[in-house]
């Protein structure tokens, strides 16, 4: 995803998306209450803004953000007290380092109150409906990357399949840390803040690249290892064997019964458990291991055609394989062959 995909998109919490043109560093400053908001309304149009009176000290507001390859950083200081609701999906996820204060979103769909402290950290995906309460002096900062940007950046740097939506609970970091991701995307913010426009893209993309590598598998915790649960006592033995029997029979054409018999248990009992703990269907899990499979393959451009390919790994229908690919990664299928013949 380019900054300009991003544009019209990109849900800041007390932030303003503006995307530039060229993709440099940008940002503002305002003290007036009317001028945050009229900004925050006028450049972030996905958010009903508004206002919490009763602020103790009036301070400026400071906004700054950079791009880095495909994903935005952003750092507010100063936040007024403000109050929002999103008007629609986005396709982002957000990792949100409050410095002071208080972030709380609520998730109107799952009905569920997050509440950011200072010294803690938390992913946020913003949906329709949700609400977002900011405390009166709060500053943060913030990485957002799209989702099939991080599915695909998981998958390339782990090699483990993207089977479910990557979520960070509430975690405590420390921002001291010269080894931790904080303080890696405050340098990014540094560098590229003082670099000339020539190096910048460079920059950005090594920082990109090194942020999520520390995210998935270093600070503040290895995330790897807790999306994958296979190791946890919590997961159900039945669900890890049904997930290693998709794994060794993806090219098989495997129904709901067939992974119930494997794992010992009703199809209806199976059903339960992947929705419980993956947050999809077993089928839905099974077609995310496929689509790996297929990115993977394609990739290295061990792939001489899409529809070969596609029915190999039980998509009988080689245009609902490529939908499917393309919502995934971003890409048409038949693109990333290209790009990785064109590298041979």
């Amino acid at each position: 995803m380019s900054v300009d995909d991003f544009r019209g998109s990109l849900a800041i919490l007390g932030g303003v998306v503006l995307c530039p043109e060229n993709g440099s560093m940008t940002g503002f400053q305002a003290t007036a209450n009317d001028a945050i908001l009229g900004d925050l309304q006028a450049l972030e149009p996905n958010w009903r803004w508004s206002l919490v009176s009763g602020a103790d000290e009036v301070r400026p507001f400071i906004y700054s953000g950079q791009p880095l390859q495909s994903a935005w950083l952003t750092r507010v200081r100063h936040s007024a007290g403000l109050q929002a609701v999103a008007r629609r999906d986005t396709p982002l996820v957000s990792f949100f380092f409050v410095l002071t204060g208080n972030i709380q979103i609520s998730d109107r769909r799952a009905r569920t109150l997050l509440s950011i402290l200072p010294n803690h950290l938390a992913s946020v995906r913003t949906a329709a409906g949700d609400r977002i309460s900011i405390q009166d002096q709060s500053s943060w900062l913030a990485l957002h990357i799209s989702e099939q940007d991080l599915r695909r950046s998981f998958e390339d740097l782990t090699g483990t399949p993207y089977m479910q939506e990557f979520v960070l609970p509430l975690t405590h970091y420390s921002n001291d840390s010269p080894q931790g991701l904080y303080q890696t995307l405050r340098q990014a913010q540094r560098d590229l803040a003082s670099s000339s426009e020539e190096v910048r893209s460079m920059l950005g993309k090594a920082y990109q690249q090194l942020a999520l590598v520390k995210l998935f598998s270093n600070a503040p915790r290895n995330l790897v290892a807790t999306y994958r649960q296979s190791n946890s006592g919590d997961v159900p033995a039945r669900l890890l064997k049904a997930e290693a029997f998709m794994r060794a029979n993806l090219t098989a054409p495997l129904t709901i019964e067939d992974l119930a018999v494997f794992a010992g248990c009703s199809p209806r009992e199976l059903q339960r458990l992947f929705l419980t703990n993956r947050g999809r269907t077993p089928m839905g899990v099974l077609c995310n291991y496929r689509l790996a499979a297929a990115h993977g393959a394609i990739k290295e451009g061990r792939v001489q055609s899409i529809t070969d390919l596609a029915l190999s790994l039980q998509f009988s229908n080689p245009g609902r394989f490529s939908a499917l690919y393309k919502a995934a990664y971003g890409l048409k299928p038949s693109l990333v062959l290209r790009f990785a013949h064109s590298e041979e």
